[in-house]
């Protein structure tokens, strides 16, 4: 069956439309993007750097707001994933139902994400090829986290084995994926200081819903 592009990403429009919790979650990744495109926009609030505020500190403020971002952003898509499965089962879903079934599975989805980010790194190096194909298998895996409930290597081990079986189909919808994100990031991306902080919020969750409809689409075929 594959993947019917179409509707992969255009019903996350009509979901989001339908269901303004989806929109929530991305505000955690939201907030921080936002403290941190007005903090360090210039320097810190465009001030330069004084000795009140020393470049250690920026660059700890900077360090500590990275890993706070990172993890919201691992508790966001996986609470949007949950939340679009349980809309497009019939359900209407909360926010904090979807939050708190991220929260219970971020031990695995930061270690999934950790491999994942350490082996598009090792294939980069590689002249950059091998690190696209690696992101490419292991595409599926929060949905695989979130949905099926299994540990961060499993998870990556059977989205290998799923893109592997439609890899098409996956490098089709991803690249048109990428290009749709793309051009909304860019153009917001032109508000001064907010505007990739304004792009994540509308990015977050139409992307991971189009990747779960994806998923879900691949299982079932």
């Amino acid at each position: 069956m594959g993947i019917n592009i179409e509707k992969t990403l255009t019903k996350p429009v009509g979901m989001l439309q339908e269901n303004y919790n989806f929109f929530v979650p991305a505000l955690l990744p939201f907030a921080i993007s936002l403290i941190s495109g007005i903090a360090f926009g210039g320097t810190v609030f465009g001030m330069k750097n004084t000795g009140i505020i020393g470049m250690g500190t920026l660059m700890g403020l900077r360090g500590l707001l990275g890993l706070i971002s990172f993890i919201t952003a691992l508790i966001a898509e996986g609470a949007i994933v949950d939340m679009a499965y349980k809309q497009l089962n019939g359900g209407h879903p909360g926010y904090m139902e979807g939050i708190n079934a991220a929260v219970e599975k971020l031990g695995s989805l930061i270690i999934a994400t950790i491999i994942i980010g350490v082996g598009a790194f090792i294939g980069l190096i590689l002249l950059v090829i091998p690190g696209l194909i690696w992101l490419i298998l292991v595409a599926f895996t929060i949905p695989i986290i979130m949905l099926e409930g299994a540990d961060s290597i499993s998870a990556i081990e059977e989205s290998i084995s799923l893109v592997r079986e439609n890899l098409e189909d996956v490098i089709v919808f991803l690249i048109v994926l990428v290009i749709v994100v793309g051009i909304v990031t860019i153009i917001l991306s032109w508000i001064p200081y907010i505007g990739s902080a304004i792009a994540s919020l509308i990015t977050t969750p139409y992307g991971a819903i189009a990747l779960t409809l994806a998923y879900l689409e691949l299982r079932r075929g």
